[in-house]
């Protein structure tokens, strides 16, 4: 296996562990919180949240510090720009997903209408997440599986 298909393969495995655990996360918080137990509940999905939001971050760092982009911009530097505009994506998630994570710390009870506000922040991260892994698939596949004549 070169290379090239081994990071692309690193990257969209990542991509389908994420994907899971995003949609596991939504389920979570798509059920109306336990009256009795709630802190128990909000303990759990705050440390749901945290655990994604260390995964996310540790995939960006393999996108943005492994091989990944070196391997890019090596293979095909034309699209540099479109590398920056992902990277700075990664810190707009990360942000969003520190403000989740701050606005559940300040709810202390269940029917708290806050709630509903952080279910549609995640839906906006989810569906900015789709987006994005959608780009870097395209991204990986016109650079990973075309032939740009540069020497191996």
């Amino acid at each position: 296996m070169s290379n090239r298909a081994s990071v692309a393969q690193m990257v969209e495995h990542d991509h389908e562990v994420l994907h899971q655990t995003l949609h596991e996360l939504a389920d979570y918080l798509a059920a109306p919180p336990p009256e009795e137990g709630f802190s128990a509940w909000k303990l759990d999905l705050l440390w749901q949240l945290r655990d994604f939001q260390n995964s996310l971050q540790k995939h960006f760092d393999l996108e943005e510090e492994g091989a990944y982009k070196v391997e890019l911009l090596r293979l095909a530097p034309q699209f540099a720009g479109q590398i920056d505009h992902l990277e700075e994506e990664h810190r707009k998630i990360i942000l969003d997903m520190t403000h989740i994570l701050d606005t559940v710390k300040g709810i202390y009870t269940p029917d708290n209408p806050v709630m509903d506000r952080v279910r549609e922040r995640f839906r906006k991260v989810v569906e900015c997440l789709e987006e994005h892994e959608s780009q870097e698939r395209t991204l990986i596949q016109d650079v990973f599986y075309q032939d740009y004549g540069v020497g191996d």
